[in-house]
Protein backbone atom coordinates (compact mmCIF):
# COMPACT_ATOMS: atom_id res chain seq x y z
CA UNK A 1 0.00 0.00 0.00
CA UNK A 2 1.14 3.60 -0.58
CA UNK A 3 3.36 5.10 2.13
CA UNK A 4 3.08 8.85 2.70
CA UNK A 5 5.68 11.37 3.73
CA UNK A 6 5.53 12.78 7.24
CA UNK A 7 2.92 15.50 7.54
CA UNK A 8 1.16 17.39 10.30
CA UNK A 9 -1.79 15.80 12.11
CA UNK A 10 -1.97 17.93 15.29
CA UNK A 11 -0.72 21.19 16.79
CA UNK A 12 -0.22 22.01 20.46
CA UNK A 13 -2.69 24.37 22.10
CA UNK A 14 -6.43 24.73 22.41
CA UNK A 15 -8.60 22.62 20.12
CA UNK A 16 -11.81 23.72 18.39
CA UNK A 17 -13.96 21.88 20.95
CA UNK A 18 -12.24 23.48 23.96
CA UNK A 19 -9.76 20.79 24.88
CA UNK A 20 -6.00 21.25 24.87
CA UNK A 21 -3.14 19.30 23.34
CA UNK A 22 -0.06 20.06 25.38
CA UNK A 23 3.52 20.26 24.22
CA UNK A 24 4.40 17.45 26.62
CA UNK A 25 1.72 15.21 25.12
CA UNK A 26 3.02 15.73 21.60
CA UNK A 27 6.58 15.03 22.71
CA UNK A 28 5.47 11.94 24.63
CA UNK A 29 3.51 10.59 21.66
CA UNK A 30 6.53 11.12 19.40
CA UNK A 31 8.78 9.33 21.86
CA UNK A 32 6.52 6.43 22.85
CA UNK A 33 4.76 5.48 19.62
CA UNK A 34 5.74 2.05 18.36
CA UNK A 35 3.46 0.17 15.93
CA UNK A 36 4.89 -3.11 17.21
CA UNK A 37 3.74 -2.21 20.71
CA UNK A 38 0.31 -0.86 19.75
CA UNK A 39 -0.44 0.17 16.20
CA UNK A 40 -2.70 3.13 15.55
CA UNK A 41 -5.09 2.59 12.65
CA UNK A 42 -6.88 5.15 10.48
CA UNK A 43 -10.64 5.38 10.99
CA UNK A 44 -13.54 7.22 9.37
CA UNK A 45 -14.81 9.87 11.80
CA UNK A 46 -13.47 7.80 14.74
CA UNK A 47 -15.96 5.01 13.95
CA UNK A 48 -14.98 1.35 14.27
CA UNK A 49 -16.73 -1.66 12.82
CA UNK A 50 -16.11 -5.39 13.15
CA UNK A 51 -17.25 -5.84 9.51
CA UNK A 52 -14.41 -5.48 6.97
CA UNK A 53 -16.74 -4.27 4.18
CA UNK A 54 -18.39 -1.61 6.34
CA UNK A 55 -17.62 2.14 5.97
CA UNK A 56 -16.34 1.91 9.55
CA UNK A 57 -13.43 -0.31 8.50
CA UNK A 58 -9.82 0.82 8.82
CA UNK A 59 -8.29 2.92 6.04
CA UNK A 60 -4.63 2.38 6.81
CA UNK A 61 -2.04 2.42 9.57
CA UNK A 62 0.27 4.90 11.26
CA UNK A 63 3.83 3.75 10.63
CA UNK A 64 5.74 6.38 12.60
CA UNK A 65 5.33 9.77 14.29
CA UNK A 66 7.69 12.58 15.24
CA UNK A 67 7.49 16.03 16.83
CA UNK A 68 8.64 19.31 15.35
CA UNK A 69 8.22 23.06 15.85
CA UNK A 70 6.51 25.15 13.17
CA UNK A 71 7.38 28.70 12.12
CA UNK A 72 4.94 30.12 14.66
CA UNK A 73 6.71 28.30 17.50
CA UNK A 74 3.95 25.73 18.03
CA UNK A 75 4.82 22.11 18.73
CA UNK A 76 3.38 19.89 15.99
CA UNK A 77 2.92 16.16 15.60
CA UNK A 78 3.91 14.65 12.26
CA UNK A 79 2.83 11.20 11.13
CA UNK A 80 3.68 8.82 8.32
CA UNK A 81 0.85 6.63 7.02
CA UNK A 82 0.41 3.40 5.15
CA UNK A 83 -2.77 4.31 3.26
CA UNK A 84 -5.27 1.96 1.63
CA UNK A 85 -6.57 2.45 -1.90
CA UNK A 86 -9.95 3.44 -0.44
CA UNK A 87 -8.32 6.29 1.47
CA UNK A 88 -6.54 7.52 -1.66
CA UNK A 89 -9.78 7.48 -3.66
CA UNK A 90 -11.59 9.32 -0.88
CA UNK A 91 -8.91 12.00 -0.77
CA UNK A 92 -9.00 12.35 -4.57
CA UNK A 93 -12.73 13.13 -4.34
CA UNK A 94 -11.96 15.68 -1.60
CA UNK A 95 -13.90 13.84 1.10
CA UNK A 96 -12.69 13.46 4.71
CA UNK A 97 -9.47 15.33 3.98
CA UNK A 98 -8.42 16.36 7.52
CA UNK A 99 -6.90 14.44 10.39
CA UNK A 100 -8.10 14.06 13.97
CA UNK A 101 -5.76 12.39 16.47
CA UNK A 102 -6.80 9.92 19.15
CA UNK A 103 -4.42 10.36 22.09
CA UNK A 104 -4.63 8.40 25.33
CA UNK A 105 -3.03 10.71 27.97
CA UNK A 106 -2.30 7.78 30.29
CA UNK A 107 -1.75 4.83 28.01
CA UNK A 108 -1.76 1.48 29.82
CA UNK A 109 -1.32 3.42 33.08
CA UNK A 110 2.17 4.40 31.97
CA UNK A 111 1.69 8.04 32.87
CA UNK A 112 2.54 9.08 29.31
CA UNK A 113 0.50 9.97 26.25
CA UNK A 114 0.25 7.56 23.33
CA UNK A 115 -1.32 7.71 19.87
CA UNK A 116 -4.01 5.02 19.78
CA UNK A 117 -5.73 6.02 16.55
CA UNK A 118 -6.12 8.56 13.80
CA UNK A 119 -9.34 9.58 12.09
CA UNK A 120 -10.13 11.14 8.73
CA UNK A 121 -12.75 13.85 9.02
CA UNK A 122 -14.09 17.04 7.49
CA UNK A 123 -14.17 18.79 10.88
CA UNK A 124 -10.86 18.38 12.73
CA UNK A 125 -10.71 19.38 16.38
CA UNK A 126 -7.03 20.32 16.31
CA UNK A 127 -5.91 23.57 14.73
CA UNK A 128 -3.27 23.46 12.03
CA UNK A 129 -4.20 20.07 10.60
CA UNK A 130 -2.96 19.61 7.05
CA UNK A 131 -5.30 18.62 4.24
CA UNK A 132 -4.81 15.10 2.97
CA UNK A 133 -3.81 15.04 -0.69
CA UNK A 134 -1.94 12.30 -2.46
CA UNK A 135 0.24 12.74 -5.52
CA UNK A 136 0.77 9.24 -6.90
CA UNK A 137 3.59 10.10 -9.30
CA UNK A 138 6.10 11.50 -6.86
CA UNK A 139 8.56 12.53 -9.56
CA UNK A 140 5.96 14.54 -11.47
CA UNK A 141 3.88 15.86 -8.60
CA UNK A 142 3.51 19.61 -8.15
CA UNK A 143 6.23 21.10 -5.96
CA UNK A 144 3.62 22.73 -3.75
CA UNK A 145 0.12 21.63 -2.80
CA UNK A 146 -2.18 23.96 -0.90
CA UNK A 147 -2.93 23.02 2.70
CA UNK A 148 -5.76 24.49 4.73
CA UNK A 149 -4.99 26.01 8.13
CA UNK A 150 -7.77 27.43 10.28
CA UNK A 151 -7.54 31.20 9.98
CA UNK A 152 -4.65 31.09 7.48
CA UNK A 153 -3.35 29.21 4.50
CA UNK A 154 0.01 27.47 4.41
CA UNK A 155 1.60 25.43 1.67
CA UNK A 156 3.23 22.05 1.73
CA UNK A 157 3.61 19.11 -0.63
CA UNK A 158 2.14 15.65 -0.21
CA UNK A 159 3.91 12.80 -1.93
CA UNK A 160 4.01 9.04 -1.65
CA UNK A 161 7.65 8.38 -0.88
CA UNK A 162 7.85 4.77 -2.02
CA UNK A 163 5.12 4.40 -4.63
CA UNK A 164 5.51 5.48 -8.24
CA UNK A 165 3.36 4.53 -11.22
CA UNK A 166 6.40 3.78 -13.40
CA UNK A 167 9.93 2.63 -12.67
CA UNK A 168 12.32 4.67 -14.80
CA UNK A 169 14.82 1.80 -14.73
CA UNK A 170 12.42 -0.44 -16.67
CA UNK A 171 12.12 -0.16 -20.47
CA UNK A 172 9.04 1.68 -21.64
CA UNK A 173 6.06 -0.15 -23.09
CA UNK A 174 6.76 1.06 -26.62
CA UNK A 175 10.40 -0.08 -26.55
CA UNK A 176 9.39 -3.48 -25.11
CA UNK A 177 6.86 -3.99 -27.90
CA UNK A 178 9.43 -2.98 -30.52
CA UNK A 179 11.91 -5.49 -29.07
CA UNK A 180 9.24 -8.20 -29.13
CA UNK A 181 8.40 -7.54 -32.78
CA UNK A 182 12.10 -7.41 -33.67
CA UNK A 183 12.66 -10.96 -32.42
CA UNK A 184 13.82 -13.94 -34.52
CA UNK A 185 13.21 -13.27 -38.23
CA UNK A 186 10.11 -14.86 -39.70
CA UNK A 187 8.62 -15.06 -43.14
CA UNK A 188 6.65 -11.82 -43.29
CA UNK A 189 3.30 -11.51 -45.02
CA UNK A 190 1.16 -8.46 -45.66
CA UNK A 191 -1.10 -9.58 -42.80
CA UNK A 192 1.66 -9.88 -40.21
CA UNK A 193 3.28 -6.64 -41.32
CA UNK A 194 0.02 -4.71 -40.93
CA UNK A 195 -0.64 -6.36 -37.56
CA UNK A 196 2.82 -5.41 -36.33
CA UNK A 197 2.30 -1.82 -37.45
CA UNK A 198 -1.03 -1.80 -35.61
CA UNK A 199 0.59 -3.03 -32.41
CA UNK A 200 3.20 -0.26 -32.58
CA UNK A 201 0.51 2.37 -33.09
CA UNK A 202 -1.45 1.13 -30.06
CA UNK A 203 1.70 0.81 -27.94
CA UNK A 204 2.64 4.38 -28.80
CA UNK A 205 -0.85 5.54 -27.77
CA UNK A 206 -0.61 3.65 -24.46
CA UNK A 207 2.76 5.26 -23.74
CA UNK A 208 1.40 8.74 -24.45
CA UNK A 209 -1.61 8.11 -22.20
CA UNK A 210 0.70 6.96 -19.39
CA UNK A 211 2.67 10.19 -19.70
CA UNK A 212 -0.54 12.26 -19.62
CA UNK A 213 -1.70 10.50 -16.46
CA UNK A 214 1.70 10.96 -14.83
CA UNK A 215 1.62 14.70 -15.57
CA UNK A 216 -1.77 15.17 -13.91
CA UNK A 217 -2.55 15.58 -10.21
CA UNK A 218 -4.87 12.78 -8.98
CA UNK A 219 -7.85 15.09 -8.72
CA UNK A 220 -7.63 16.30 -12.35
CA UNK A 221 -9.51 13.91 -14.65
CA UNK A 222 -7.32 10.95 -13.71
CA UNK A 223 -10.29 8.58 -13.64
CA UNK A 224 -11.15 9.37 -17.26
CA UNK A 225 -7.55 8.99 -18.41
CA UNK A 226 -7.17 5.74 -16.47
CA UNK A 227 -10.27 4.30 -18.15
CA UNK A 228 -8.99 5.35 -21.58
CA UNK A 229 -5.61 3.80 -20.84
CA UNK A 230 -7.20 0.52 -19.68
CA UNK A 231 -9.29 0.29 -22.88
CA UNK A 232 -6.24 0.92 -25.04
CA UNK A 233 -4.22 -1.69 -23.16
CA UNK A 234 -7.03 -4.24 -23.69
CA UNK A 235 -7.02 -3.49 -27.42
CA UNK A 236 -3.25 -4.00 -27.51
CA UNK A 237 -3.52 -7.31 -25.63
CA UNK A 238 -6.21 -8.55 -28.03
CA UNK A 239 -4.09 -7.63 -31.05
CA UNK A 240 -0.98 -9.27 -29.62
CA UNK A 241 -2.97 -12.45 -28.87
CA UNK A 242 -4.41 -12.50 -32.38
CA UNK A 243 -0.98 -11.98 -33.94
CA UNK A 244 0.59 -14.67 -31.76
CA UNK A 245 -1.95 -17.27 -32.95
CA UNK A 246 -1.38 -16.44 -36.64
CA UNK A 247 1.08 -18.61 -38.56
CA UNK A 248 3.82 -16.34 -39.85
CA UNK A 249 4.69 -18.88 -42.59
CA UNK A 250 1.80 -19.15 -45.07
CA UNK A 251 0.92 -22.72 -46.20
CA UNK A 252 1.64 -23.98 -49.70
CA UNK A 253 -1.13 -23.45 -52.26
CA UNK A 254 -3.52 -26.39 -52.57
CA UNK A 255 -2.59 -28.66 -55.48
CA UNK A 256 -5.18 -28.69 -58.29
CA UNK A 257 -4.28 -32.16 -59.54
CA UNK A 258 -3.58 -30.99 -63.09
CA UNK A 259 -0.28 -31.43 -64.86
CA UNK A 260 1.70 -28.24 -64.89
CA UNK A 261 3.36 -27.43 -68.21
CA UNK A 262 6.55 -25.46 -68.48
CA UNK A 263 6.40 -22.46 -70.78
CA UNK A 264 9.61 -22.69 -72.77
Amino acid sequence: MPVTKFFRVATSGRTVDGREITVDQIDQVARTYDPNRYGARIWLEHMRSFLPDNPGRAYGDVLAVKADTDKAGNRVLLAQMDATEDLIKMAASRQKVYWSVEIDPNFAKSGEAYLVGLAITDSPASLGTEMLKFAIQSDKAPDKTRVQLYGAVVEDDFRLDTIAADDDSRPGLLSRVRDMLAGPPKAETVHTSEAADGILVIADEVSRLSERIGACAPAVKVDALTTELAETRRALDDLVTKLSSTDANPPRPVATGSIALTDC
